[in-house]
């Protein structure tokens, strides 16, 4: 790993000039990550090296790619380039934070700042990544909904953001937001309850991470 450079946060809100067409989201038994979640499927993916024809490229609650949340860099390093960097997000405090590359293809991760270095977020505005439903960036919030079932929309740090009942802990930000309201009732969302229906069904994704945090239209933060 070479020595720490800092890159602004804006690295992931790069435009995504190269999305790929639209498909519609394929639902399948195994969409879940919950499902998807077994200690075998994560040992298989964890020793997956990155620049393998064969290496993953799935994005679901365990991470995206061989890139797994709870990885120390060091063992990540082994079998994959990294380099040092940092995220300096709205409130101007840099977290560390490092570039991984997987087959060509750039993965961000935020790791703890405790002596293991462990990955805590795995982010990527990259579409060659995909969820088991063929849903990634630039995909449309309708296919991620019926690829992965019913979502819910909330404001995140820098816009706003959608995340789908059967992938728990996986956010995409989506390439829309709401007018500002003196509403208190809508500060967070416009949406009761934040389940939009078929409101942002044309709206895009243009950046996912896995950050691990489920419950009740838990976003995360990004």
């Amino acid at each position: 790993m070479t020595a720490g450079r800092r890159v602004a946060f804006c690295l992931l809100s790069l435009a995504v000039a190269g999305c790929q067409p639209d498909a519609p989201g394929n639902r399948a038994p195994n969409a879940g990550g919950g499902m998807a979640a077994s200690a075998a499927a994560r040992a298989a993916r964890d020793a997956e090296r990155c620049d393998a024809a064969t290496v993953s490229v799935v994005v679901d609650s365990l991470g995206v790619g061989p890139v797994l949340r709870r990885t120390r860099i060091a063992d990540l390093a082994s079998r994959c380039p990294v380099t040092d960097t940092a995220l300096t997000p709205a409130e101007g405090t840099a977290e560390r934070a490092h570039v991984v590359t997987v087959r060509g293809h750039p993965i961000v991760v935020l790791s703890t700042g405790t002596p293991d270095t462990s990955i805590i977020r795995v982010m990527t505005v990259d579409p060659a990544f995909k969820t088991t439903g063929g849903v990634g960036v630039g995909s449309s919030v309708q296919a991620l909904r019926l690829a992965h079932g019913r979502i819910c929309a909330a404001r995140g740090e820098g816009g706003f953001v959608v995340m789908a009942a059967e992938l728990p802990g996986v956010s995409f930000a989506i390439d829309w937001n709401p007018p500002p309201s003196r509403d208190p009732s809508v500060a967070d969302t416009p949406f009761p309850g934040g389940d939009p229906g078929t409101a942002l069904d044309a709206t895009r994704i243009v950046r996912l991470w896995v950050h691990g945090v489920s419950g009740a239209c838990r976003v995360g933060v990004g």
